[in-house]
């Protein structure tokens, strides 16, 4: 479990920083969200990595492939009126934050831990950014 250490801080600090945003922001929820989302999106694919072939190089690769899905995402499928290039910021430095509490994580309870965590934070990000 021990692994999991910094996925589990990670996972906190971008609960925490989401509040931040929120209160800094309070006109702007879906930059809390989309940053939240980044995290836990960038979480949910290193899930089969971290269960078997994790290494940081692994690890840094996987999150480089979340955030070109987030340029890809942010341009098509979310592009309600334009392109945001805030909101993709946002998510790129949650995605960023996930990747970082990766790093060291490793084996079947690093994974459990990523996909529960990362479970959480997308739907908390979805609620924020569609607010």
């Amino acid at each position: 479990m021990r692994a999991a250490r910094g996925l589990l801080l990670a996972a906190v600090l971008a609960g925490a920083l989401t509040w931040v945003y929120a209160a800094a922001f309070p006109e702007r929820t879906d930059y809390a969200g989309h940053f939240v989302a980044g995290a836990g999106g960038t979480l949910l694919l290193l899930v089969p990595l971290l269960a078997r072939w994790a290494t940081p190089w692994r690890v840094v690769a996987v999150a480089c492939v979340g955030v070109l899905l987030g340029v890809g995402t942010e341009a098509t499928i979310f592009r309600l009126a334009e392109f945001d290039p805030v909101d993709l910021a946002n998510q790129s430095l949650g995605g960023l934050l996930a990747a970082g509490g990766a790093l060291d994580a490793r084996g079947l309870p690093s994974a459990a831990v990523a996909a529960t965590a990362g479970l959480a934070l997308l739907v908390l990000g979805f609620g924020l950014a569609f607010a």
